[in-house]
Parts: C-alpha cells; sequence; structure tokens
C-alpha cells in the first residue's frame, strides 16, 4: 500500500477504508479513460491538454451522475451503457452530398501533398548523398 509510513497511526479499518476507496478511485479513472477518451490526446502544448483533461473530466462527472441517478431504475447501469445510449439518442446531422465530397476531395488533397512531400525528401536526400 503506498504512502502506509507509520501502522500505529492507522487502524485496519482504516487501511480496509483507504484500500477501498482506492480501487473506487482506480476504477474511476479506467472508465474516463476507455469511454471519454482520456488518454486519446495529441497536443502541442500544455494548456490544450489541461483543456482536453478538464473536458474529460466534465463528460466523466456528468457520466457518473447519470449513472447514480439511474440505478434505482437499472441496478446494473454502467458508464458504458449510457455511452451506448447517447450515441444513439443524439441527433446527428447529415451530410449533404456536397459536404461529403468536400471531405473526400480535402482527405485526397492531404493525401497528395504527403506524397509530393516523401518524393522532394527522397530527391534531396539522394542528391546530398550522391
Amino acid at each position: 500500500m503506498s504512502n502506509y509510513t507509520d501502522p500505529l497511526l492507522w487502524s485496519d479499518g482504516k487501511s480496509a477504508q483507504v484500500q477501498a476507496q482506492r480501487f473506487f478511485i482506480e476504477h474511476n479513472f479506467h472508465e474516463a479513460k476507455s469511454e471519454c477518451d482520456m488518454a486519446d490526446y495529441q497536443v502541442r502544448r500544455w494548456d490544450a491538454w489541461h483543456h482536453h483533461m478538464a473536458l474529460v473530466m466534465l463528460a466523466t462527472l456528468f457520466l457518473v451522475r447519470q449513472k447514480t441517478l439511474g440505478r434505482r431504475q437499472w441496478p446494473m447501469l454502467s458508464i458504458n451503457d449510457l455511452v451506448t445510449a447517447l450515441a444513439h439518442m443524439l441527433p446527428r446531422r447529415q451530410l449533404t452530398v456536397e459536404e461529403l465530397a468536400e471531405i473526400i476531395h480535402k482527405r485526397h488533397q492531404r493525401r497528395l501533398d504527403a506524397k509530393q512531400f516523401s518524393a522532394r525528401r527522397k530527391r534531396l536526400w539522394n542528391n546530398l548523398t550522391e
């Protein structure tokens, strides 16, 4: 157990209580990582990381509160159940054909740019090594 310095200060009951709290805290972090994308971030600056973590914590808080409120009606309710329900219940805007074509065009342009950049870099490297 971490931070367990003086066994005379803690009773066995207190040790068990702290260990039980630790389980629930780690369980909540695991759910935040898997359901709220806590671990899925690509940021370049520390403030962007803080923004991401703040949004993840807000989403996790919302889901935990909904889970607590729904426990009477559904005793086995999980955060995964809530995320699945929200994904099916929240409305999604349908893309128009023009919007879809624009998305595909941008993807193709990025791929073409990447291929051209790679070819230029390869030519430059070949010129330097000759």
